[in-house]
């Protein structure tokens, strides 16, 4: 059944919420665990989400444009990067965010003005980070500090394609940031 069909069930009979409640849940609080660890923030943020895409449901003018999985992992992903740029306590990292430095995770935060003490922070834990995790610390090093294109990270860590060197960066970034949350 198409997004679109299953959008026109749920304005024809609104207890088919619950089936798409149901049908979707698991498989958009997987994808939401890869990028942020608080499960009861993820399961908040899907419950909001399906309650969007109910209220929009009701706008005769909605339609979707992707399958019910895509929109809500869509708006799920927006909502948690609105909740942590409003929080400033963290920063997600955007699936896209792939050529950003590191040290904006410091930008918008309560840690300090001082870039230098910013700049000593990070290498503290990356020296931390590396000492943990050397896969990740050589991928990371190679997209920061040398510059590297994915698709020669992929080859020299033994990936198979540039999508999956970028995945792994985004991962590491995820463990990176955690491991920067827990030193502070």
């Amino acid at each position: 059944m198409t997004g679109n069909e299953q959008l026109d069930k749920l304005r024809n009979d609104p207890n088919y919420f619950t089936v798409i409640y149901s049908d979707f849940r698991d498989n958009t609080l997987r994808w939401l665990s890869k990028y942020h660890k608080d499960f009861e923030e993820i399961q908040d943020v899907y419950q909001d989400a399906v309650l969007v895409l109910f209220e929009n449901s009701r706008r005769p003018d909605f339609q979707l444009t992707a399958t019910v999985q895509t929109y809500l992992n869509s708006v799920c992903r927006n909502q948690l990067l609105t909740k942590h740029r409003n929080n400033s306590r963290m920063h997600l990292v955007g699936i896209d965010d792939y050529d950003s430095k590191i040290t904006d995770w410091f930008q918008h935060n309560e840690y300090s003005d001082d870039k230098e003490e910013r700049l000593s922070m990070l290498e503290r834990a990356f020296e931390q980070f590396r000492m943990k995790n050397e896969k990740c610390y050589q991928i990371l090093k190679m997209q920061y500090f040398d510059k590297f294109k994915m698709s020669k990270i992929a080859e020299l860590v033994g990936l198979s394609t540039s999508r999956s060197a970028i995945t792994q960066a985004n991962k590491c970034r995820v463990k990176l940031y955690d491991l920067i949350n827990v030193a502070n």
